[in-house]
């Protein structure tokens, strides 16, 4: 019984609704001090969440900037990421600008900055409703793209393990996960892998990430019929904190993640349990084909995985009842992208 109420308590504490109301005035006063920036949106994150959460709110300050008309001045400094002090700019470390804020000199002493630590600090979640994977890939990757010593690393690693079109990629998030989506066995995950390589045989080899080395040690000690490579990450959680609250150094453990959702972009094919790391590689490749094995829970309900699974479901719908005319295959924002040519995969993502 006791139990039962602290899940509760921490379902309403999570809940959007609950944040939104905590939040209004704050949100308030935000917009009306960036409504004296003239034209500029000028927002410093602050937050304690996971990396792809941060991700999360860059994405949604963007698709508010492009329908406003703003130009976003967007920074990311301390925080679960960042340096101590909060003077080192982490978003500015791990990604390029592509369309820098041209604000004059004269101009940058009276812009305003906004400190945020969340979506519900700018009540900008409704942008997820509705959001379709291809439009927010292009929006993203627009004014963003991870940084050249990044890019080089990724590149490094994937010729190593050989990533590419004819791999699988397999991404199991634990540890905390468990209270924002619907959990799944070990044996019967496996089992699932084994499956979509037996329905593929162009695919060759997995590639798997994950948080937990419980699992990835599982996992390994399988037999799978294919080769097994596992991420190069060395800062994993710490029992069931999740990494970035384990105490490791912010700056190295946002670059691991980083690093990690652009490997599993690479592979072909893409196994997966909800999570923003592993959803994020549908960013960085909307191209890539992902089947989300469970879905998130209702209250965590979130972009990107809330689109995959919508469209995941809708696509094996249409499989059932070949008599519906338009396949989810018709939208540009199916969960698995573009359907292959015969005897193809889709080709690895150019950084």
């Amino acid at each position: 019984m006791f139990r039962n109420l602290i899940e509760f308590a921490r379902q309403v504490r999570r809940s959007e609704d609950f944040k939104n109301v905590l939040n209004t005035p704050a949100r308030l006063c935000l917009h009306a001090k960036q409504r004296f920036n003239r034209g500029y949106f000028v927002i410093e994150i602050r937050a304690n969440s996971g990396f792809f959460s941060v991700m999360q709110i860059v994405l949604c300050i963007l698709l508010y900037c492009d329908e406003k008309r703003l130009t976003p001045v967007i920074s990311a400094r301390g925080g679960s990421y960042g340096d101590e002090e909060g003077k080192i700019d982490w978003l500015a470390e791990c990604f390029e600008n592509l369309a820098p804020s041209a604000v004059p000199d004269a101009a940058r002493p009276g812009l305003r900055t906004s400190l945020v630590r969340d979506l519900g600090d700018l009540g900008f979640r409704r942008y997820e409703a509705g959001l379709g994977l291809e439009r927010a890939s292009k929006l993203f990757l627009s004014n963003y793209r991870p940084g050249e010593s990044i890019r080089e690393e990724v590149a490094r690693i994937c010729e190593r393990l050989d990533i590419g079109a004819s791999t699988l990629g397999v991404h199991f998030r634990g540890t905390d996960k468990k209270f924002e989506a619907q959990t799944i066995d070990w044996n019967a995950f496996c089992r699932l892998v084994e499956k979509t390589l037996a329905d593929d045989h162009r695919l060759t080899n997995l590639f798997v990430s994950s948080d937990e080395q419980t699992f990835l040690d599982f996992f390994q000690k399988w037999g799978f019929a294919v080769p097994v490579n596992v991420a190069p990450a060395t800062l994993l959680a710490s029992g069931e904190k999740p990494v970035h609250f384990s105490g490791h150094p912010g700056l190295a453990i946002g670059r691991e993640a980083l690093v990690a959702s652009l490997l599993l972009a690479n592979c072909g094919h893409l196994i997966k349990t909800p999570s923003y790391l592993s959803a994020w590689s549908k960013i960085f490749n909307p191209s890539l084909r992902v089947r989300l094995v469970v879905p998130p829970r209702e209250n965590a309900f979130w972009f990107p995985d809330s689109r995959i699974w919508t469209e995941q479901n809708k696509r094996d719908n249409d499989l059932v009842n070949p008599e519906i005319e338009i396949t989810a295959f018709d939208s540009p924002f199916t969960a698995t992208g573009p359907t292959p040519n015969a005897g193809t995969l889709p080709r690895p993502i150019d950084l």
